[in-house]
């Protein structure tokens, strides 16, 4: 009976009878010590039990497995295989055992050279969330990716657009052809769909009769939520309707049969041309919901036609109500009862304000 090191483990090496048995113990020499006795215990007391070989996939051979599940399983799947094939590309002859800790914190240093934080946090999620399935289906009897953290991401502001750079960027989308920019642009201001909600619509999903658009893959557990349309939608659509030549509302044109890629590069060009610094589509559903919030409209119906999981993601446009507040209070000062008094002297003019204007504005704002 003996103990060797091979690479970062330690190993033991045994006779049971007549049949030599080589098994991983530990990563000190100390583990591997303590379990070759426990072994040679087990061998004299006739209670050993040969242990099972368990052979772990590549990350290439789990990945496909993965993949199956994923695309029955999962939404937004086109970006994830995506992200799945270059993480096949750097971890593919790896075995499953194989990796560890410093694999995932050495791939964040490396990639992170390459990409934006939130990109290494997607690909870097979807390593975590596959070595837990492979936990998940005995492959692995620990995640060793488990513990290790995202990177921080800076917290972008939300750009709501004016109604002046609304009109500068449907312009501007007229000008990139090929692309369906403006209906799609026009889609997001005025439903708050999502652009893969946007993208994915089929005209199944779209009841001109009712004004209704069938949101059926949100991202929310409930699975489905109904967004009315506005005129502007309502005609937007029906004048696609006319031209329909596809069960997607924005087909591909290279591809038949298949629904419009990302038009990503194409509203770049857009919002280049139309001169507005700091907008991301992602920033249309945003203007959406301000909007919304302005005009009167309570949260929790906010939260509705967004499709938000809970009233926590909704309550980021609580600034637009507080905005509103303060524009409803001020509102009630009379450009008479605004006059300042410079001092309280006795000799000071004392303001009387107009309590019946005042009256007539509370009834005017519903206060």
């Amino acid at each position: 009976m003996a103990i060797f090191q091979k690479g970062r483990f330690w190993y033991i090496d045994y006779y049971n009878g007549h049949r030599r048995i080589r098994e991983k113990a530990g990563r000190t020499k100390g583990e591997a010590q303590r379990a070759l006795v426990t072994r040679h215990g087990e061998i004299l007391q006739g209670r050993f039990n040969l242990p099972t070989r368990r052979t772990t996939p590549t990350f290439e051979q789990f990945a496909k497995r993965y993949l199956e599940f994923a695309r029955t399983n999962k939404r937004g799947i086109r970006n994830e295989v995506y992200r799945v094939k270059a993480l096949v590309r750097r971890f593919g002859n790896r075995r499953l055992s194989e990796l560890s800790t410093w694999d995932a914190e050495r791939f964040k240093v490396e990639r992170s050279k390459q990409a934006q934080p939130a990109t290494v946090n997607r690909e870097l999620g979807n390593l975590k969330n596959m070595m837990s399935m492979a936990v998940k289906w005995g492959c692995l009897d620990k995640n060793p990716f488990g513990g290790v953290k995202l990177l921080r991401v800076p917290k972008k502001p939300e750009r709501i657009l004016t109604e002046s750079e609304e009109a500068l960027l449907l312009a501007a989308c007229d000008r990139v052809r090929g692309q369906h920019l403006r209906p799609i642009v026009t889609l997001a201001l005025h439903t708050g769909m999502r652009k893969g909600e946007i993208l994915g619509l089929l005209w199944s999903q779209i009841d001109l009769d009712n004004r209704t658009i069938h949101i059926h893959n949100a991202k929310s557990s409930h699975g489905e939520r109904r967004i009315p349309m506005n005129q502007a939608v309502q005609d937007l659509l029906f004048d696609l309707a006319q031209k329909r030549k596809s069960d997607f509302v924005f087909p591909s044109s290279r591809k038949p049969g298949e629904r419009l890629g990302d038009s990503k590069v194409g509203f770049w060009r857009a919002v280049k041309l139309a001169g507005i610094p700091h907008i991301r589509f992602h920033d249309l559903r945003h203007t959406f919901a301000t909007r919304l919030v302005y005009a009167g409209v309570d949260l929790i119906t906010v939260q509705h036609l967004l499709g938000h999981a809970n009233i926590t993601m909704t309550a980021r446009y609580a600034h637009a109500l507080e905005d509103g507040k303060i524009a409803a209070v001020r509102r009630l000062v009379s450009k008479k009862a605004a006059q300042t008094v410079p001092n309280r002297s006795p000799d000071a003019k004392r303001v009387v304000p107009d309590e019946g204007a005042n009256l007539r504005l509370i009834n005017a704002v519903g206060v």
